[in-house]
C-alpha cells in the first residue's frame, strides 16, 4: 500500500510540474533552448527522483522512509521552481536553480545507496539520472564546441552511410554559431588515398548515431551520459573488490562519480567516458574480479585500439602483469587483445586506405600539417607539463578536484594491503601521467578540465579510499573535507555554467566565479602555466617567467599600497609601446625601471588577455623573488635598473 501511495505520489508530482511548465512563462525568458530544456529536466528529475525512491524503499526494506524524503525533496523541487518562475533571472542563475533541482531529487537515492550499499544496476540508474539531467542543462546553455562539434559532423554523414569528412561550413555553423576556421581542416581531417577522413576516427561517432538520429544533440550527448554511467557503476564495483571498509569504499564512489571531471565530461561529446568505461571493465575482469575473465578483459582493453594512443598505452602497461597470472591466462588475455587490435588495424584500412590502428594520429596529426604550427605535438617538457595538469589554477587538478590528491596519502598503504591487484594501477597511472606530461596541449584542447585524466580515473578510487582511512585525526579531516567542498563547488558551477569548464590558455573561468563568490577565491593562490612565453604549449624560459611574475607582483603590491590608481599596467601588449603619458604615470608609482628592465629581460612574451586579480600575490612571490635576486646579482644593469 505505501508503495501504490508512493508511486502516486511521484505520478501527481511529475504531472504537476509538467503542467506548471506549459505554461507561458518559460518562454519569457528569450531562449528557446533554455524554455525546452527546462520543459524537459524538471519533470524528469521529479520521476525520476520518485521512481529512484521507490526502488529504494522496496530494496532496503523500509517503503515509508523512502516515501518521507521523497516528499522532502519534492519541496526542494518547487522552491527552485518558484525561484526559475519569479524571474525574471539570467540564464547562469536559471541553471543553479535547474541543478540544485536535480541534486534535491536525487539525493534520497544518492543517501541511501551511500549508507546502505544498492546493486549494480541501482548505481547505474541514479547516475545515469544525475548526468542526463546535465546533459540536458548543458545542450541548452553551452555550444558544443572544440572537437565535439566534429564527432556530431561525423554522425551525421554516417547517417547518410558516408565517410566524408570534408567540413560542411552550413552545418558547422548551424552548430555552433560560427563558421569554421582555418586550423580546423588540418587538426580533423585528413586527405587519406580514399578520401578526407576524420582524424580522430569513427567508433565515437557510430556509438552516438543512434541518438543523434532521435534528438540531435541532446540524444548524441545522453549516449556519452551513458557510457559515464556505465564507468561510474563500474568504478562501484572495483571499489568494492580492492577496498575492506564498505563506508569508505561507498564515500568514495560518490567523490568519482558525482564531481567533477566525471560529472563534466559525462555531459560533453567526447571519447573519454567510453575510454574510461572500457579501461575500467576490462582492469577488473584481468585483476580484481572475484571470477577472472581474462579473454573480455583482453577484448575490452584491446578495443582501446580504436580510440586514441593514449589509451593504447594503457593495455602495453597491463599486459606484463597479466603474464604474472601465468601463461594460460595471458594466452587468453593476449589471443583476445590482439584479434581485436587486428579488426581495428582492418578498419583503418577500410577507412584511411593505411592497415594502422591510430592511423589518423599516427600519420596526420602528428607530423606537421599545413596551417598548423610547425611544432611537434610533443614537447618533451614534463617537467612543465607534469606540474600544470596537477597545479594549473584553471585546468589542474588542484582547481577542480583537489580531493584526488588523497591518493598520494593512500597509495602506500594501499599496495601493502593488496600489492597484487593494485600495482597495475598505480604503474598504469603513473605510465599516463608520464605520457601526458609530453603533450604540448597537455590541458585538452579546448575542453574541461581533467579530460585525459578521466580515462584511467577510476583506478585512482582505491588509493583514494586508501588515503580517507588514514586520515584518522581530527585536523587530517578537516583537510579532506575542505579539499571534498572545492570539489562539489566547482562541480556546480561546471554544471550550472558549463562555459565555465570550457577555457583558453587564458582563461581561468572558474577561479573568477570563486572570487565572485568568496571574495577570495580559495585556490586562487595556485600558478597559471600559461601566462608565459607559450600559449596552449610549454615554457622555455623558465627564469624569464618567473621575472615576468615578479612584474606582476610589484605591480600589484604598488595597487595594494595604493600609491597610483592610475599606475597600473596595461597585460594586453608589451610594455613598449605603452606611451610617454602611461610612462609619466608609472614614474609617480615609482616603477617605470622595473617596467623597462622587465620588459627588456623577456621581449615578446605572451601575456594574459585579462588582468591577473589581487589573489596571484601569494602565489607568484615564491617564485619572483629568487628569480629578482638572481638578477640583481649577476647584472650589474638589473642592479642600476631596480630601485
Amino acid at each position: 500500500m505505501i508503495t501504490l501511495a508512493h508511486a502516486l505520489f511521484g505520478l501527481a508530482l511529475t504531472l504537476t510540474t509538467w503542467r506548471a511548465l506549459t505554461q507561458d512563462w518559460p518562454d519569457q525568458f528569450g531562449d528557446p533552448a533554455v524554455a525546452s530544456a527546462l520543459r524537459l529536466l524538471i519533470p524528469f528529475a521529479a520521476a525520476a527522483g520518485s521512481v529512484l525512491s521507490i526502488a529504494a524503499g522496496r530494496l532496503g526494506g523500509d517503503p515509508a522512509r523512502s516515501l518521507r524524503h521523497d516528499a522532502l525533496s519534492a519541496v526542494g523541487l518547487f522552491v527552485g521552481l518558484a525561484f526559475i518562475a519569479l524571474g525574471p533571472a539570467p540564464r547562469d542563475a536559471i541553471g543553479l536553480a535547474a541543478m540544485l533541482i536535480v541534486a534535491a531529487r536525487l539525493v534520497p537515492a544518492a543517501w541511501w545507496t551511500i549508507r546502505f550499499g544498492a546493486p549494480p544496476l541501482f548505481v547505474f540508474a541514479l547516475c545515469l539520472s544525475a548526468y542526463s539531467g546535465m546533459a540536458t542543462w548543458r545542450v541548452a546553455a553551452s555550444l558544443p564546441l572544440g572537437d565535439q562539434v566534429f564527432y556530431l559532423l561525423a554522425a551525421d554523414r554516417l547517417t547518410h552511410g558516408d565517410l566524408d569528412a570534408t567540413i560542411d561550413p552550413a552545418r558547422f555553423q548551424d552548430l555552433v554559431g560560427i563558421p569554421p576556421q582555418p586550423s580546423d581542416v588540418p587538426m580533423h581531417v585528413a586527405n587519406t588515398p580514399v578520401g578526407p577522413r576524420q582524424i580522430q576516427g569513427y567508433v565515437l561517432s557510430a556509438l552516438i548515431v543512434p541518438g543523434w538520429v532521435a534528438a540531435g544533440q541532446l540524444g548524441a550527448t545522453l549516449v556519452i551520459a551513458a557510457l559515464a554511467a556505465w564507468a561510474a557503476m563500474q568504478t562501484w564495483l572495483l571499489l568494492g573488490e580492492t577496498v575492506p571498509d564498505a563506508r569508505i569504499a561507498r564515500a568514495t564512489w560518490a567523490l568519482f562519480a558525482l564531481l567533477a571531471p566525471f560529472t563534466t565530461l559525462a555531459a560533453h561529446i567526447y571519447p573519454n567516458a567510453l575510454a574510461a568505461a572500457l579501461i575500467t571493465t576490462g582492469y577488473r575482469y584481468a585483476f580484481t574480479a572475484r571470477h577472472r575473465r581474462y579473454a573480455l578483459a583482453g577484448v575490452l582493453l584491446g578495443a582501446t585500439a580504436f580510440l586514441n594512443p593514449r589509451d593504447g598505452l594503457v593495455l602495453l602497461t597491463l599486459a606484463p602483469f597479466v603474464f604474472a597470472h601465468g601463461r594460460a591466462a595471458f594466452t587468453r588475455f593476449a589471443v583476445a587483445a590482439v584479434a581485436v587490435v587486428l579488426v581495428a588495424a582492418l578498419s583503418s584500412l577500410l577507412v584511411y586506405g593505411i592497415p594502422l590502428p591510430y592511423a589518423g594520429y599516427f600519420v596526420w596529426l602528428v607530423a606537421p600539417s599545413a596551417g598548423l604550427p610547425p611544432e611537434s605535438t610533443f614537447t618533451f617538457y614534463f617537467w612543465v607539463g607534469l606540474p600544470a595538469m596537477l597545479f594549473d589554477r584553471a585546468l589542474g587538478v588542484a582547481a577542480f578536484a583537489p580531493w584526488l590528491f588523497i591518493a598520494a596519502i593512500g597509495a602506500a598503504s594501499a599496495l601493502r594491503a593488496d600489492r597484487a591487484r593494485l600495482l597495475p594501477a598505480a604503474v598504469t597511472i603513473a605510465a599516463s601521467l608520464a605520457v601526458l606530461s609530453l603533450f604540448r596541449y597537455w590541458e585538452g584542447g579546448y575542453a574541461p578540465p581533467g579530460r585525459y585524466l578521466l580515462d584511467v580515473l577510476p583506478l585512482a578510487a582505491p588509493f583514494v579510499a586508501y588515503g580517507l582511512v588514514r586520515m584518522r585525526s581530527r585536523p587530517l579531516r578537516a583537510v579532506a573535507f575542505a579539499l571534498i567542498v572545492l570539489g562539489v563547488v566547482a562541480t556546480l558551477a561546471y554544471a550550472a555554467v558549463p562555459t565555465t569548464a570550457l577555457n583558453t590558455a587564458f582563461d581561468d573561468k572558474l577561479q573568477e566565479l570563486l572570487d565572485a563568490i568568496f571574495g577570495v577565491s580559495p585556490s586562487g593562490w595556485l600558478p597559471s602555466f600559461h601566462g608565459s612565453a607559450y600559449a596552449g604549449g610549454h615554457a622555455r624560459d623558465p627564469l624569464a617567467r618567473s621575472i615576468r611574475r615578479a612584474q606582476r607582483v610589484r605591480d600589484r603590491m604598488d595597487d595594494l599600497r595604493g600609491v597610483s590608481a592610475l599606475g597600473r599596467h596595461d597585460r594586453r601588449g608589451p610594455a613598449a609601446g605603452a606611451g610617454p603619458a602611461h610612462a609619466a604615470r608609472r614614474a609617480r608609482a615609482g616603477g617605470h625601471r622595473l617596467r623597462r628592465h622587465l620588459a627588456t629581460a623577456a621581449p615578446g612574451a605572451v601575456r594574459r588577455l585579462h588582468p591577473a586579480p589581487l589573489r596571484d600575490l601569494c602565489g607568484d612571490a615564491g617564485v619572483a623573488v629568487p628569480a629578482l635576486a638572481w638578477r640583481r646579482r649577476h647584472d650589474a644593469a638589473s642592479r642600476r635598473g631596480l630601485p
